[in-house]
């Protein structure tokens, strides 16, 4: 589907067509972030990632990717760290097919489906899990870029996903090996994703603009080597206050979406 204007406030994903080059889409999207910083008036969001995706020397990606956000999002911040706000995505015109879907969640939509903690108890719970399960040092703090992780910890029932902790080899992004089981987790938690998911299926030339942080983001179908061209905006080294304030902002939509009453990130950026 196709955003009806070029804005990323509403519904906080932007697609543009007919871009011919990485350098031409990477100035619409630098345009669009641009213009949702100065609404949001949190401060400007530099270029913080580049990659293409999967490398041109690589295989080709799995059938799945897991949902997620780009970087991770600050749960117990200790070290400055460098925050994703925005998420670029482009296809290169001159590929000949494409059939890789990427699928956008929205927080506020998906929260909204059964009832969660308080705040401070919300907190407690992430914390509390990542001692145990989402972080490797915790010197470094909890970065969390799962949203089953979050998910699993919010809830607060006995861990079914794997503890990063207790097994260091385990690869995030790998708690699930097909679809159909991480919707099953997710309904397991009393949670559909199905009717909240907007699927976009990126064609050559296409650019599509979102917010990091108001939507986790995943993918259906495999994407050749050299395929996706991906940038990534957001605060670098930011410092753990702010971190703070800005995970705040992000675990609002656990409350609003209950209240009925936008907090500041959803009143900035999500649909």
């Amino acid at each position: 589907m196709h955003a009806p204007y070029e804005d990323l406030s509403r519904p906080g994903f932007v697609r543009v067509a007919d871009l011919t080059s990485p350098e031409e889409a990477f100035a619409r999207a630098r345009g669009l972030i641009d213009r949702r910083c100065v609404a949001d008036r949190w401060g400007p969001a530099e270029l913080i990632g580049d990659f293409v995706l999967p490398p041109h020397e690589g295989p080709q990606t799995r059938e799945f990717q897991t949902l997620h956000f780009d970087f991770g999002l600050p749960l117990d911040p200790k070290v400055e760290h460098d925050v994703a706000r925005y998420t670029a995505l482009y296809v290169v015109a001159d590929r000949d097919r494409v059939s890789a879907v990427t699928r956008l969640v929205p927080l506020a939509g998906l929260l909204a489906q059964r009832r969660w903690p308080s705040g401070s108890e919300l907190v407690r719970r992430l914390i509390a899990y990542g001692s145990t399960h989402g972080a490797w040092d915790d010197a470094s703090g909890y970065v969390e870029g799962s949203l089953a992780r979050l998910i699993e910890a919010a809830a607060g029932a006995s861990p079914r996903l794997p503890s990063v902790k207790a097994e260091p080899e385990f690869l995030c992004g790998l708690e699930f090996d097909r679809l159909e089981a991480e919707l099953a987790f997710f309904a397991h938690h009393g949670l559909r994703v199905e009717p909240v998911q907007v699927e976009v299926a990126l064609q050559p030339g296409e650019l599509l603009v979102f917010d990091n942080l108001a939507f986790a983001h995943g993918r259906r179908g495999i994407r050749q080597p050299g395929e996706l061209h991906q940038r990534v905006f957001g605060h670098r080294r930011l410092n753990p206050s702010a971190q703070r304030r800005l995970r705040d902002r992000v675990l609002s939509a656990f409350h609003d979406s209950q209240s009925g009453h936008p907090g500041p990130l959803a009143a900035a950026s999500t649909p």
